[in-house]
This record gives structure tokens, sequence and C-alpha cells, in this order.
């Protein structure tokens, strides 16, 4: 019986007869003599870059239509056709067709964890293999594999083999941050129950330090920041406490930057935001202000009065001794009268007005 196929130009097919490798077909028509139950056909589509090698394969196909290729354990293998990017391999072996274009393959090791990708091969590596991360200006990135530091990224894009082991990341953000403590009820050296709000700045320094030395670096400095307010309050008078206010964040400082240096942690600045007093106690403290201020008043406004009673003494005296100056102020005084009311009716001879402002008369000697 006689058995016709025909191959397309992109086609090629492996003959078996009996099971076994009996002739590489190309492309056209072929006509296989015997019983069709003796033959089976494996066709190949050349316009497909590569194929999984078999043994038939690879003892049937000829060096001018494939070319053998082995991708390794730990290894890809970055296909292209003519130079363009087509296919990423798995671990094995591979023909590559070179009938219809120039198909090359080279392999990468998966060794490293931070890879070395074409951009042109990313969107074909799979995921199970690849992993891209984008780190900010701003931010490190600590990249574990199988539970240890491997390496820590600068800002950036980064591939990541992650085939064959267990990557996990930590990203430490190194701007300037702030943690606020509020609410915090703190008992004064006269027993008196105040409660402080602060504000803590910080900013990370050390990124693996901060991540290896607590569990969470903002709990961390809200707890010891927390501590150390009610320690360095609980020695303060409420009165100590409300004069050196300004400067509480100063006397914190060092003990908190020293203690936030080891977790690598930098302590900005630390503040005092709010005192909040309990209502009698602020009614209580207000009335004790209000007392000290109208004390302060009243000795303002006696000394203000000895001032003016003793000015007004200097004026009496001045006035005293000589008439002229004393009848010119009563002129005055007529004036802002004059000027307040509509009239005023003066009732005076020219003598007893003009009086006091005439010479005095000439003795008979001058007039001679």
């Amino acid at each position: 019986m006689l058995t016709t196929i025909t191959l397309r130009p992109n086609e090629r097919a492996l003959a078996l007869r009996d099971g076994a490798p009996f002739r590489w077909l190309r492309a056209g028509h072929h006509r296989l003599w015997g019983s069709r139950a003796r033959y089976e056909l494996a066709r190949f589509d050349l316009d497909r870059p590569c194929v999984a090698a078999t043994p038939e394969l690879l003892a049937t196909v000829p060096a001018d239509e494939g070319r053998a290729h082995v991708v390794g354990p730990a290894e890809l293998g970055l296909v292209t056709v003519d130079g363009r990017a087509v296919e990423v391999l798995l671990p094995g072996r591979w023909i590559l067709w070179q009938a219809r274009a120039a198909v090359a393959c080279a392999n990468v090791s998966t060794a490293p964890l931070v890879a070395s990708i074409p951009a042109a091969f990313r969107a074909l590596v799979p995921a199970t293999h690849l992993r891209s991360v984008v780190v900010a200006p701003y931010e490190r990135v600590l990249l574990y594999a199988d539970g240890a530091l491997a390496s820590v990224l600068a800002e950036g894009r980064y591939d990541l083999f992650v085939c064959d082991r267990e990557v996990t990341e930590a990203r430490v953000d190194l701007r300037e941050r702030e943690v606020q403590i509020v609410g915090q009820d703190v008992m004064t050296a006269d027993k008196a129950t105040l409660r402080i709000n602060l504000i803590v700045k910080v900013r990370v320094t050390d990124a693996v330090l901060s991540v290896q030395a607590v569990a969470n670096v903002d709990d961390a400095i809200y707890s010891e920041a927390q501590v150390c307010v009610r320690r360095s309050l609980a020695g303060l008078t409420l009165d100590a406490l409300l004069e050196r206010r300004a400067s509480l964040g100063g006397a914190m400082r060092d003990e908190l930057a020293a203690r936030f240096a080891a977790w690598g942690v930098e302590l900005i600045q630390i503040d005092v935001k709010d005192v909040v007093l309990p209502g009698d106690l602020k009614t209580l403290l207000n009335t004790v202000i209000e007392a000290d201020k109208r004390a302060a008043a009243n000795v303002i406004a006696r000394r203000e009065e000895t001032a003016a009673t003793r000015s007004m003494a200097n004026t009496a005296k001045l006035l005293e001794s000589n008439p002229t100056l004393l009848r010119l102020k009563e002129l005055e005084a007529w004036k802002e009268i004059a000027q307040s009311v509509g009239q005023v009716t003066i009732v005076a001879t020219p003598n007893q007005l003009l009086g006091p402002l005439s010479l005095p008369a000439a003795t008979p000697s001058e007039k001679r």
C-alpha cells in the first residue's frame, strides 16, 4: 500500500516505522510503501524557533536543519531569531531550527540572586523564575534568600532569580518621619497628674540595623520615648515643669539619641507639644495666675498714682511762687470750659480780670 505525505515549506516530519525512526522528511511530497498502520508521523513547524529534543530527533535531524543545544540545570536559554528576542528556554535538551532563520541561544546562570537579563527577555521569563523589584530614591530594599541577608538594594530596577530559593524582601523608608506620643499621663513630684503630648522626629540611617535590631522600629521608638518622658518628668514639680517646658525636649534628647542609634535611627528633634492639666487643677492654676496679675497691676497703678501726685505737688509749688503763671493757668481752665459748654459769662471789672497781669504802679520817684 502506498501512503502519500505532503509537507509545506515550513514543515518537517520524522517518519517512524514500527516505532523506530525511519526517515527525516523535508518539505514536499513523499510516498511511503507499506501498511499505514506501520507508520507514525511526527510533524514540526520550523516557524517555531526550537523544540524539545528526543533521542530520535537528535539521531535523525540533519545538521543543516537543526542544531542541538543544552540548557543546564541552573541556567536559562535566551533564544533569538535573526537577533530578535523570541523565547526563553528552561533547563533541558533542545533543537534550534536553522532552515528558515538564524536561531541562536545564549545561556545565563540563575545562580546569582540579582539577574542580568536583557530588557527584551524580561516578559518572556516565567514568573516562577524571575521577579522585578523597583526601589525608590528614598528607600532601601533588603533581600533575603532562604532566610539569609543576600543584598541591600539602592534606588533603581532589579531583576531577581527566584527559582530554587525562597526570596523575601523588606523595604526601609529613609525619609524623615514624625512619631507622635499622645495622651501620656504623668504624675509630677508634687503629686499632680498631667497629660503630655510629644513629637519625635527621626530618620533611619542604617537600613540593615533598623530591621534586624528590633521587630518594629516605630513601635520601639514610641515605647522608648514614652518611658523616657515618664522618667524625666516624675522628678519635677508642676511649677518646675511649666517653667522648663521649652527645655524638656533637650533634657530627653541625649538619652533617646543614644538608644535610637543602637537601632540605626537618628533622633532629629523631640519637643513637648502639649501639657494638658485636669479641669480642677487648671481652674486653680488660673486663679493663682489671675491673683498674681491683679497684684502686679495694683503695684503698677500705685506707682503711677504716686508719680502723678508728686508731679502735682511740684506744679503747685511752681504756681505758688509765680502769680502770673497761676493766672495763665486759670485762663486756660476757662478756655477748656468754654470749649465744652455753649456760653460762659464772666462778671468782673477790668481791674479784677486783668489786675494780676498789669504792671506794678510807678512810685513818685520813678514818675519824676
